[in-house]
């Protein structure tokens, strides 16, 4: 089952994005972005957690703690319905 992942960093990052040239990663079904009144809120849609959690492990994470950035919070929660035009 596909899961949305919330990812909310405390203030803006300088890491690289995880949709590097506009693409996503193979079998993720959405990535957006947007700022909010505290930093950054990046919301994906994912095969699975554990692919998730594999994906930010290998590229995310050593990317932030290259360039210094905050540990982001991150939420998950099954997708039950997702509707596209």
């Amino acid at each position: 089952m596909a899961v949305a992942v919330i990812v909310d960093v405390p203030e803006e990052t300088s890491s690289s994005s995880s949709s590097p040239e506009g693409k996503l990663p193979e079998g993720w079904l959405m990535h957006l972005a947007g700022p909010t009144e505290t930093g950054w809120r990046v919301v994906n849609i994912v095969p699975s957690q554990e692919e998730f959690e594999a994906f930010a492990r290998e590229q995310l994470a050593p990317a932030a703690q290259q360039v210094g950035d905050p540990p982001p919070e991150i939420t998950f929660f099954p997708v039950y319905r997702l509707i596209r035009n």
